[in-house]
């Protein structure tokens, strides 16, 4: 069994309780079978005498022949076990009866003997009819014999089974520790290899797997043992080559290092550190470190101490990101950056400190390199915009602080881009560089030039009164006038726009400064070009210019957030003869604000920052899907639909390559009757871009749409104009209109257009009808149709069209969403 696996021994200690228990069990059910054989076997014998003595004393008793009677019972008596028997009538009077002696001395207990009765009956009646019954047989038997020897056989059942266990336990007891001996020996043992002790080996006592284990914790021990023996020696033998590569290293790299003791005095000193000290190391080693590493300060070229004991006392980390200059033995001076950190033992406890240093002498020259060129313009090589706006906010602190004056110029190239487009950005390139190298020349040594972008120029006059700040930008404004580009035998004459802005206390904030000089060098280009332009604060010019800079602003954030609306207004027919299809109406674009805002105060600014191809594009975006419905639902309810719809097209619109292909699409996208649609053209923008206007209206008349010539007259252009574009109606300008009651040469001019008009074949609309008075005078005129509010008010066109406000918002988000 000493040979036995692990899984042998665990499976016969889990199985041999086991089969005891079973063998105890089958033990107990063999007794009880055995006792209740003898109950059964006492009960049967009692059972057979009471028969055999009823069918022997059938004749007795008949014949109450006591003495045989007494005889046969005394031959019953003898049996064993039998304690009495006794024969009775019918009556149950007693005929015989016989009992041992000693069982008849006292009273015998129930419980411990068994009677056993049997009927007599008259043998020539053959049949146990029981009115032939003569009387009962009775036997007793004692029970004692019985229990003895059950009891007998339940001690030996007892001790059987006692036996049994007590040899289960013992054996269990043995078995048990034959598996939890060499476990608890082999964790005594890897404890014990565990805390290094690895020269300790287990006893092999035992067999199968555990055995083996013990072998292999014997022989893992050994290898572990020889493995540190051998990694001992080997960081031994690491640790010296360590030390020779760090010495090797410490001498051949780049930087200087000194090591300290704890005292702060020199140890160690690498070739580096002996070359920018010029301290050999022999010589240094004990000197106090302050009197070999010297450190001036950079910009006070004072000698400093070396806070070494921040590191040795403290036990802090030094490192000076910036730069120090350091002196050597000789007096020479190099910048250097460095860095400290203490030496700790194993315990923490500090030993000295090494000090780091390199030399940054060139890298300091280059990063001034390019801290020059990050505050310059890398092609004319004046201040760059950023450097400009620093120093420029340093100038509005210092007028913000005291009494000093300052002021700002802002130069504005005029005929820059002639040079750049017809001979190239090369050429614009040496254009700048040219005339930077002469503005430079123009101004005070304390001023400040930069080029702020393209061909803008920004120059800081300090200490500079509003006079003095005026005669200096007449100075370059006339410098720049007289010079002359020359560039592949071609001169070039260009200009400048200046805007000046004088700075105070109250000037405001660098945006504020810059926004100001910005609008007045606008103002300057507006008004002539090759100009000056002097700020102020209630300049009306520069309140113009802030208002439309406004609204650039929130047409912006109108396209953005939907706060554009449509309304629209009849335009009706005056004259009886003109024959008129349905409703005719002009759209018209709103502002949503507090109020609604009218086209006159925006659409300049639009125009002047090119914002009308997005406004259009919005107008025609939100239109179309509009008509889309009502179209449907006048088709679908019977109506005739005719109604006819003017929307007014920039100039710009007009001018921009994509917008042809833009109302395509919308055509191609929506159900639009091209029929409906008429769109405005201004005269001054048809005329501006006759080609394209020609093309446009020649490509959407072939679909049907018609065209109005909007505000003719005010333009001054030629009538010969009509004859290239092929417009249906003819707008005469409201300029003329509203003046016909008072001034004879309007009513001339409108009977001249109106005239023309019909001449031609063209339909004419008079706008800005606002008095009755006016639509007689038109009427015998003889124009065809009128607009004004004297004719009608305008509204919303969602209501016109009679469009639910819930589709009207939904079509206007649609359109906001897909701008731009």
């Amino acid at each position: 069994m000493k040979e036995w696996s692990l899984q042998k021994r665990v499976l016969f200690l889990a199985l041999a309780p086991l089969t005891v228990a079973v063998l105890l069990l089958a033990l107990q059910q063999f007794t009880n079978a055995r006792i209740q054989d003898l109950e059964q076997a006492l009960h049967d014998r009692g059972q057979t005498l009471a028969v055999r003595l009823a069918s022997t004393s059938e004749e007795a008793v008949s014949t109450r022949n006591r003495k045989k009677l007494e005889e046969l019972l005394e031959s019953v008596l003898k049996e064993k076990n039998v304690l009495s028997v006794s024969v009775t009538d019918m009556g149950g009077s007693i005929l015989a009866r016989v009992a041992a002696d000693e069982k008849d001395k006292g009273p015998v207990l129930d419980v411990m003997r068994y009677k056993f009765l049997a009927p007599i009956y008259r043998s020539e009646s053959g049949a146990t009819d029981t009115h032939r019954q003569l009387g009962w047989v009775s036997v007793s038997l004692s029970r004692a014999a019985l229990q003895t020897e059950q009891n007998r056989i339940l001690f030996q059942s007892l001790f059987m089974v006692v036996l049994g266990l007590g040899l289960t336990v013992v054996f269990a007891l043995r078995m048990a520790r034959g598996v939890t001996r060499p476990v608890i020996s082999l964790t005594r043992a890897v404890e014990k290899i565990k805390n290094g002790v690895l020269d300790y080996r287990v006893s092999t006592q035992s067999g199968g797997e555990v055995g083996r284990l013990e072998d292999g914790i014997n022989a893992m021990a050994a290898a572990l043992q020889e493995a540190r023996d051998r990694e001992k020696k080997r960081s031994e033998d690491a640790l010296f080559q360590e030390k020779v590569r760090a010495q090797v290293t410490l001498e051949s790299i780049g930087d200087g290092v000194i090591t300290t003791d704890a005292a702060g005095r020199i140890v160690y000193m690498n070739p580096v550190a002996e070359q920018f000290t010029e301290w050999r190391g022999d010589e240094a080693r004990g000197k106090p470190l302050s009197e070999v590493f010297k450190i001036f300060d950079e910009e006070s070229n004072r000698l400093e101490e070396y806070p070494i004991h921040y590191c040795l006392r403290d036990g802090r980390t030094i490192r000076h990101d910036s730069h120090h200059l350091l002196m050597s033995h000789d007096g020479g001076k190099i910048e250097i950056q460095d860095s400290a950190a203490p030496i700790r033992d194993r315990d923490g406890v500090i030993l000295g400190a090494v000090v780091v240093f390199h030399d940054v002498t060139e890298i300091q020259s280059m990063a001034r390199h390019m801290a020059f060129l990050a505050s310059r313009d890398p092609l004319t090589g004046l201040l760059n915009r950023r450097e400009f706006e620093s120093r420029l906010q340093r100038v509005l602190e210092s007028a913000r602080a005291g009494e000093r004056t300052h002021a700002l110029l802002y130069l504005d190239l005029d005929q820059f881009k002639i040079v750049n487009d017809t001979c190239g950005h090369i050429a614009g390139d040496e254009l700048l560089k040219q005339l930077a190298s002469h503005l430079q020349k123009e101004i005070r040594a304390s001023d400040m030039l930069a080029r702020l972008g393209g061909d803008e120029f920004g120059v800081i006059l300090e200490d500079c009164s509003v006079d003095k700040a005026e005669q200096i930008a007449d100075l370059l404004r006339q410098s720049v006038k007289d010079f002359r580009f020359m560039w592949e035998r071609r001169a070039f004459e260009i200009g400048v726009s200046i805007g000046l802005v004088p700075i105070s206390r109250d000037s405001g904030g660098l945006t504020e400064v810059l926004s100001a000089a910005d609008s007045a060098c606008y103002i300057a280009k507006d008004r002539g070009r090759n100009r000056i332009h002097i700020y102020q604060p209630d300049d009306r010019a520069f309140a113009q210019r802030r208002g439309e800079m406004q609204w650039v602003h929130r047409l912006r954030q109108g396209l953005e957030n939907n706060s554009f609306d449509l309304y629209c207004q009849a335009i009706v027919p005056l004259q009886d003869t003109v024959k008129q299809t349905g409703p005719f109406h002009e759209i018209l674009v709103r502002v949503q604000d507090e109020d609604l805002v009218l086209p006159a105060a925006f659409i300049p600014a639009a125009e002047r920052y090119h914002l009308m191809p997005s406004i259009d594009r919005w107008v025609i975006r939100t239109v179309f899907p509009m008509l889309e419905k009502y179209q449907a639902r006048a088709a679908g309810g019977g109506e005739s639909g005719k109604a006819l719809f003017a929307i007014n097209l920039s100039g710009q619109s007009l001018g921009d390559e994509q917008f042809l292909e833009f109302v395509m699409q919308q055509f191609a996208q929506y159900r639009v009757d091209p029929r409906s649609i008429c769109f405005e053209i201004t005269e001054t923008a048809a005329i501006a871009n006759l080609t394209r206007a020609r093309d446009f209206i020649a490509r959407f008349k072939h679909m049907g749409v018609r065209f109005a010539l909007d505000d003719f007259g005010s333009g001054l252009s030629s009538f010969g104009y009509l004859k290239s574009l092929t417009v249906d109606y003819l707008k005469i300008a409201g300029d003329f209109v509203e003046g016909m009651l008072e001034d004879p040469l309007h009513r001339a001019m409108v009977e001249a257009i109106n005239q023309v008009g019909h001449v031609m074949g063209l339909i004419t609309v008079a706008e800005s009808v606002e008095s009755p008075g006016l639509i007689e005078m038109l009427r015998e005129i003889g124009v065809d149709h009128a607009q004004g509010h004297g004719i009608d008010t305008p509204k919303p066109l969602h209501q016109v069209l009679q469009l639910p406000e819930q589709e009207w918002n939904s079509v206007r988000t649609h359109a906001s969403g897909t701008a731009g």
